[in-house]
């Protein structure tokens, strides 16, 4: 959290768009990403404040894939995978939602932990929040997380998300935090937009 874990064919929607940073490649999940994805998910500490906190079995990765998977076709934007440009391998994922229970449109992320500590999930982060205000003209958006998740705090108060309230979230307690299109500011990082081909 600024995560929470939410499948369709390996083909990713018509209009869905890459993003690039310095450092990372975002792409749409396909079902081939299942074993990446596991590995992931199966890291009880990654997990410690995603949903109820514990590891995902990879039946239960499956599902919250298959809903990523069919998200994304169905809006043409969701929950980007990760890639590291210079390794290859799923580091975890960063995009944009929308659960029923969320006050709006949401950043989320989610890394494997050997990617922790490294500036990734705010590169990827400005990324999305670039594509949200760009490309989807969104007015506002939002990030929760658990109040106690300090590391996750800190990547929000950097992409200048401000604290909005503590309440309770889908069953949690968390702390939520937004940013305005008029408070957001592209920065110089490099992004690019590779728009997929009808």
């Amino acid at each position: 959290m600024a995560a929470s874990l939410t499948h369709t064919d390996a083909k990713p929607a018509k209009r869905a768009a890459e993003l690039e940073t310095s450092r990372l490649r975002l792409r749409p999940f396909t079902t081939e990403d299942l074993a990446g994805l596991s590995r992931i998910t199966a890291d009880a500490e990654v997990m410690r404040y995603i949903g109820d906190g514990v590891a995902l079995t990879r039946k239960e990765t499956e599902a919250n894939l298959q809903t990523i998977v069919d998200t994304f076709s169905r809006r043409g934007y969701g929950r980007w995978a990760m890639f590291e440009k210079a390794g290859g391998a799923l580091l975890g994922y960063c995009g944009l939602a929308r659960p029923a229970q969320s006050p709006g449109v949401e950043l989320v992320y989610m890394l494997a932990r050997g990617a922790w500590g490294h500036g990734l999930a705010t590169e990827a982060s400005r990324a999305c929040l670039r594509y949200g205000f760009e490309e989807l003209r969104l007015d506002t958006i939002y990030a929760l997380t658990m109040p106690d998740n300090l590391r996750s705090r800190r990547v929000l108060e950097r992409l200048g998300m401000r604290f909005l309230r503590a309440d309770r979230y889908y069953g949690y307690a968390c702390v939520c935090y937004a940013i305005t299109r008029e408070e957001w500011r592209p920065d110089a990082s490099m992004y690019l937009l590779r728009r997929a081909k009808d």
